[in-house]
């Protein structure tokens, strides 16, 4: 695809990198001219400096010809703007992220029938939803779930005395219905065989019913607890307004603590259910008072990255089972889980992963993106009459460094396979594949690319 990226900060450079990586001819505008030096120097893409609010700088950018304009500037006017001429210049498509969405509650269609854009994201809404996932889930790290929930991809930490650990795959029992579809170590993804051992520290993806690998992760030491009390720390943000109102309407007890006078009073006027407490997040005497060991999990959602830091690790240290914490700086996520924090959420990476999977919509159903993008989960529907139609998984051909966790059949009829299963047309296959043989693994199913 030609695409064109309007914006280089956090969001934009990710999309930049992951999208020219993956082949497409990507075009980036920003006025600084740091930022597109930098991304010229280290990525195959074409650079223009400018305001990509102006028609002349998309005409430069050559945004008629583009089938995608991202305009993901940290600017919401720009933003706005670029995606309005791009669509009316010729591009097919617009993604437009928008920080502040207050005056959209009203007139959304007013603004989605103006600004002609395709996708709207924001990040406060992607952040929101993605720490209360963690906390509705109950798993220690991320859930995804596919074919409406019947299918759960569960990201579980192998921690020092498991008894999966230093055990071969093939040696483990695992339960029918479910399969360790990949493992992380150290930042390196490996999609195993039999023959391969989970180590300590190992981020394990385990696949399949939610009821068996619920009972998988229970037997070996892993199960979680439902939630009835957390603690946020946080401001006078959309993230943390959002989240409290969400837990406070499941009936979860919040107590919200807040450092800044102002914002607390404020809050405690808009929150209604949550008690508010002025407070200093790291002041060990304040959290014994409130008992805060007791609580079932504290969230770290203020602006401020290192005080998220502190303060979840506060919480840790007095016995707080789950600690999630937001991330402004992706490049902080893999440090927040080395130091003990269970959930690092960036809401730049939902942002970018989100687009990714709009980029890749049309051949692909879903998309999940690990270690940013070195290894992906696609749910691909096999095409009549291409290389995998009728053919048995162990007759299939599919390359080394991919593995078929679970097919969904036209009736709806879902398939944990073994090598003797089938592949027919119009399967939903839930593939885990290394980045450098997805385009084999498509090109097998029939998936037409771009």
């Amino acid at each position: 695809m030609n695409i064109l990226i309007v914006g280089l900060g956090e969001v934009g450079s990710y999309l930049a990198k992951v999208l020219s990586t993956e082949g497409h001819a990507v075009t980036v505008v920003d006025p600084n001219i740091d930022r597109i030096r930098r991304v010229a120097d280290l990525l195959d893409v074409q650079v223009v400096q400018g305001d990509g609010s102006r028609p002349d700088v998309l005409d430069k950018a050559d945004a008629p010809a583009a089938d995608l304009v991202l305009a993901v500037s940290n600017d919401d006017r720009v933003n706005m703007l670029t995606s309005l001429f791009g669509k009316r210049m010729g591009a097919k498509q617009a993604v437009l992220r928008l920080r502040d969405t207050s005056s959209l509650q009203r007139m959304r269609t007013f603004f989605k029938r103006n600004l002609q854009f395709d996708l709207l994201l924001t990040l406060d809404d992607l952040a929101a939803e993605e720490v209360l996932k963690h906390v509705r889930e109950k798993q220690a790290l991320a859930v995804e779930s596919y074919s409406e929930g019947r299918i759960q991809l569960h990201r579980l930490k192998a921690k020092a005395g498991s008894d999966l650990i230093g055990h071969t795959l093939k040696s483990l029992d695992i339960p029918k219905g479910m399969l360790v579809a990949a493992i992380d170590r150290q930042h390196d993804v490996i999609i195993p065989s039999g023959d391969d051992r989970i180590l300590a520290d190992d981020e394990v993806f385990l696949l399949g019913e939610p009821r068996i690998v619920g009972a998988f992760e229970k037997r070996h030491g892993m199960e979680s607890t439902y939630f009835r009390n957390v603690i946020v720390y946080g401001c006078d943000n959309g993230v943390t307004v959002k989240v409290c109102e969400a837990l406070h309407r499941n009936q979860i007890k919040v107590r919200l603590i807040v450092e800044d006078r102002e914002e607390a009073e404020h809050l405690s006027e808009v929150l209604h259910g949550v008690v508010v407490l002025h407070a200093d997040a790291t002041d060990v005497n304040f959290l014994g008072e409130e008992h805060a060991s007791d609580a079932d999990a504290y969230l770290g959602l203020s602006d401020r990255d290192e005080r998220n830091l502190m303060s979840c690790q506060l919480a840790h240290t007095l016995g707080v089972r789950r600690t999630v914490a937001l991330v402004q700086k992706p490049d902080y996520v893999a440090l927040y889980q080395q130091l003990g924090i269970d959930v690092a959420v960036s809401p730049r990476l939902l942002c970018a992963n989100r687009i990714l999977a709009f980029v890749r919509s049309r051949s692909i159903s879903t998309i999940a993106s690990i270690e940013e993008g070195k290894a992906e989960v696609l749910e691909v529907e096999v095409s009549p009459g291409c290389k995998l139609d009728g053919r048995k998984l162990k007759e299939a051909g599919l390359p080394k460094g991919c593995i078929i966790g679970a097919i969904t059949r036209e009736d709806g009829t879902i398939v944990y396979p073994t090598g003797e299963d089938e592949i027919l047309a119009g399967d939903h296959l839930v593939v885990f594949a290394l980045a450098k043989v997805i385009d084999k693994v498509l090109t097998l199913a029939g998936v037409q690319q771009d």
